[in-house]
């Protein structure tokens, strides 16, 4: 559109000069000096036109190369879109400095569900046109990046445990809440992203009705119910199996001894409502013993197809990924026969012995059995510790993760804000398009 009104003043210089030329052959009076200077003011413009038109084709020329510099930079960049647009601008100013030919206005930068539109203009003073009234050419360009099509879902299995109480879930919920941020940015219903929020303690508090695959039958005996169920025999606690094949999860009554001390807040399934999520982290609170295997298969639970909850897309659907991301802040521990989780009491013998140290191993094995499950369904299996001083803690989680570099120790709050902000931002992948 700018350049066609130059040209268009061009081809309307070019034909007063042309009739000017021809009126100055045809004159034989004495103006025909004056005569000759006024058609040279048309001649010059459209020489001028012609140079400010090469130099705003420059100017251009720099622009979209800057913008799209900086597309490349946000494209390959992840964090919040203040964060995104900072690094926007560092990379448009490192590529269109100051000096150079034309003014650069601040870029700007716009953000939606499906891309981002990166724009500037650029003023351009003319040169010999300006005898026309023509002072300055404004020259615009704009480039896009693309968000990544493909659907994903999250379970966050979190540490709900009692030690994680005071500036711990603190710090968990600040991070937590990072990651969410970062992957919903500014929307707050997302088209296709779903996340889970799965606290753990010594148990899950599933609360689902029993017609979800929760038996009546209490171990127990009768008594207000908690949300939280028992886990299934082994092997069925360690994989995803339906109710037909695997039986259903007994409650743990709130009136059993110590299980309302192993009874975390109300897990949420798959949702795209960033509300929800936000809120659900912010509910989380602190109570009873560790049972990390425990939570990463409820997390696999949500993310599953199947029953009791079906939110889940297909494993083998082409359009969506899906990614589970398991944080503790210590070891899995079956407490004294006096507390009752998941397992039941030490006493039972429901993990295969009575000694609460070979009871803990039990777990861990368990928790690895888990984790094989989900890689061999291509479940992105993302690890991480917080303040955990145990080496085999460490390479537990280290071993369970996809593969070393999803794993990540945190000895500080600052460092596990940091984990879920690179969690984060390896799934919120972009791409760019023009």
């Amino acid at each position: 559109m700018m350049f066609g009104r130059i040209h268009a003043h061009a081809a309307v210089f070019w034909r007063d000069g042309r009739d000017l030329l021809r009126r100055f052959g045809d004159d034989r009076s004495g103006v025909v000096a004056v005569v000759f200077v006024m058609a040279l003011v048309p001649v010059m413009a459209l020489g001028g036109a012609a140079i400010d038109v090469s130099r705003a084709y420059i100017v251009k020329q720099r622009l979209s190369f800057a913008i799209d510099a900086a597309a490349l930079a946000v494209g390959s960049s992840h964090g919040s879109d203040a964060e995104l647009t900072e690094v926007m601008q560092r990379f448009f100013d490192a590529n269109y400095p100051a000096h150079e030919i034309g003014v650069p206005a601040t870029p700007s930068i716009t953000f939606s569900d499906e891309e981002i539109v990166i724009s500037a203009t650029a003023v351009l003073d003319t040169s010999l046109i300006r005898i026309v009234g023509l002072d300055s050419l404004s020259v615009a360009a704009d480039t896009k990046v693309l968000r990544e099509t493909t659907g994903l879902e999250v379970a966050l299995v979190l540490d709900n445990t009692g030690s994680m109480r005071g500036s711990r879930i603190s710090a968990l919920k600040t991070a937590a809440e990072d990651f969410v941020d970062i992957l919903f940015r500014d929307q707050t219903v997302a088209e296709h992203l779903f996340i889970s929020v799965v606290p753990f303690s010594g148990s899950v508090n599933i609360g689902t009705p029993d017609e979800m695959g929760i038996t009546t039958d209490s171990p127990d005996g009768p008594g207000a119910w908690s949300g939280c169920v028992e886990a299934r025999p082994y092997p069925a606690d360690v994989r995803d199996g339906d109710i037909a094949t695997d039986g259903y999860w007994p409650r743990m009554e709130a009136s059993s001894s110590g299980s309302t001390g192993q009874c975390p807040v109300l897990l949420l399934p798959l949702t795209n409502r960033k509300a929800d999520v936000t809120a659900k982290i912010g509910e989380m609170t602190t109570q009873g013993y560790t049972h990390i295997n425990y939570g990463a298969v409820w997390g696999w639970r949500v993310l599953s197809p199947e029953a009791p909850y079906t939110e889940g897309k297909a494993y083998d659907d082409p359009d969506y990924d899906k990614a589970i991301v398991i944080m503790t802040d210590g070891q899995n521990t079956m407490p004294s026969d006096s507390l009752y989780t998941a397992y039941g009491r030490i006493s039972q013998g429901r993990l295969g012995t009575t000694s609460r140290w070979e009871a803990d191993d039990v777990l861990d094995d368990r928790l690895l059995e888990i984790c094989q499950g989900l890689k061999d369904l291509d479940v992105l299996v993302y690890t991480i510790t917080f303040e955990v001083s145990s080496s085999s803690v460490r390479q537990l989680m280290e071993d369970c993760a996809t593969d070393p570099s999803k794993y990540y120790d945190s000895p500080s709050a600052a460092q596990l804000r940091s984990a879920f902000r690179a969690i984060g931002a390896q799934l919120s992948n972009l791409r760019i398009g023009r």
